[in-house]
């Protein structure tokens, strides 16, 4: 009997063990899956960081730049000219953009409001920023027309507002149209700022505006899109001294009939070192993190002033 008691008893240890190294097994397992998968996921987050896109659209003679928020909230400022808007609504259907959430009118010149007829009355949009300057022509009546018929919410910018439209990214109105003679002169300008980069978006303003923006404001950019196609009534060596911009885009069409960009703003732009992008033959994108800048989706690039 007692025999038999012990090898009862060493067969109930050994099966003791067993389940103890099988315990021991699997918890490691757990351990080291674990710490693969906090790993891949600390990559994942490491890898995915909120993007500011500003593409400045080839248009033709005028000007149109879509920007997607790192929220994903989408705004188009401008649409160029008549013949634009369907251009404009094919780039929205191949970046798969069901709607906008703001549309911006700088100024009522055909140039800039015209493509924006045909966007409003084919694309969803939220809410319509307008510079406030009336103007008696058939483009400006079937663009508030087209704003009205679409019950789209239509206000006036005010200067020094902020567009609350990401909580990370500030966006100020810097100009508009209020007490305004010209159309020009009534162009809003928006200052949109994220972590370290800015840009600066100058409508058809001219040097008067810039002269009074830059006596109000911090207008220090990296990205500068030039004010009236590279016009010599814009884009004034105190601004550009101001402004100090790396990058600069100028919009405008290949033999256009008003000798743009001006060969005077052409030369000041070089004199001051800044690299220049034109919209004459396709469209420019930037893209950044807030702490360096992408340009047609190339390396990143350090943003140095």
């Amino acid at each position: 009997m007692t025999y038999v008691r012990a090898i009862f008893f060493c067969f109930v240890l050994l099966i003791c063990v067993g389940l103890s190294g099988v315990s021991y097994a699997r918890y490691d397992f757990s351990v080291h899956t674990s710490k693969i998968i906090s790993q891949e996921e600390r990559g994942h987050h490491q890898l995915f960081v909120p993007k500011l896109t500003v593409t400045f659209l080839k248009v033709g003679q005028g000007d149109a730049t879509l920007i997607v928020l790192p929220n994903g909230r989408t705004i188009l400022v401008d649409g160029g000219p008549h013949e634009a808007g369907e251009a404009i609504i094919h780039k929205l259907i191949e970046k798969r953009m069901k709607q906008l959430d703001l549309v911006v009118s700088t100024h009522p010149d055909m140039d800039h409001i015209g493509g924006l007829i045909s966007v409003i009355q084919q694309i969803p949009v939220t809410m319509v920023l307008d510079s406030g300057k009336h103007y008696y022509s058939l483009t400006y009546h079937m663009y508030v027309k087209s704003v009205r018929k679409r019950n789209i919410p239509f206000i006036y910018a005010r200067e020094g507002q902020f567009l609350p439209l990401d909580p990370n990214v500030s966006i100020q109105v810097l100009n508009n149209g209020k007490g305004k003679n010209g159309n020009n002169e009534s162009s809003i300008v928006l200052k949109i700022r994220y972590k370290k980069a800015d840009f600066l978006l100058m409508g058809d303003a001219d040097t008067k505006t810039e002269k009074n923006i830059m006596n109000t404001y911090d207008v220090h950019a990296d990205v500068l899109k030039v004010g009236h196609h590279g016009s010599y009534t814009s884009s004034g060596k105190d601004f550009l001294q101001k402004v100090n911009p790396q990058f600069v885009v100028i919009s405008y069409e290949k033999g256009n009939p008003y000798g743009h960009p001006h060969r005077s703003v052409m030369k000041r732009l070089h004199r001051y070192g800044t690299q220049i992008y034109t919209t004459a033959s396709r469209d420019i994108e930037f893209q950044t993190d807030g702490e360096s800048i992408k340009i047609q989706n190339g390396m990143p690039l350090p943003l140095l002033k």
